[in-house]
């Protein structure tokens, strides 16, 4: 079982998978986590808002009747499809933007990822 299985099975134990989606609701959980990782004073405790950041979006995807396991599937071979390079100057990986690079793009099809 992955792990976005086991995150499933412990909040639908717990009801929380039966809850309204409220978009407003889960992004604030999201936001409150991140404001702890931004306030993390180590390494722990980063660790520990970033997981639980992790778990309140496989739960948001579930309650809008997404697999999250085949959803990051599709995230990943979009991903994948692209090519580029570290930019130091930006800090940031950046895309190769010519027209063979942008040919070879994969764009993720989240449809795959509803629950029938």
């Amino acid at each position: 079982m992955s792990i976005l299985d086991q995150i499933n099975a412990w909040a639908n134990e717990r009801g929380l998978l039966n809850i309204e989606w409220d978009k407003t609701a889960h992004a604030s959980f999201i936001a409150e986590e991140l404001s702890e990782f931004l306030r993390a004073k180590n390494g722990n405790e980063e660790m520990d808002a970033l997981c639980d950041i992790i778990v309140f979006a496989a739960n948001a995807m579930r309650i809008r009747g997404y697999d999250p396991n085949v959803a990051m599937e599709e995230t990943l071979k979009e991903i994948n499809s692209r090519t580029g390079a570290f930019n130091p100057a930006t800090g940031k990986w950046e895309k190769f933007k010519t027209p063979e690079a942008m040919a070879l793009w994969y764009a993720a099809d989240y449809d795959k990822a509803k629950i029938k």
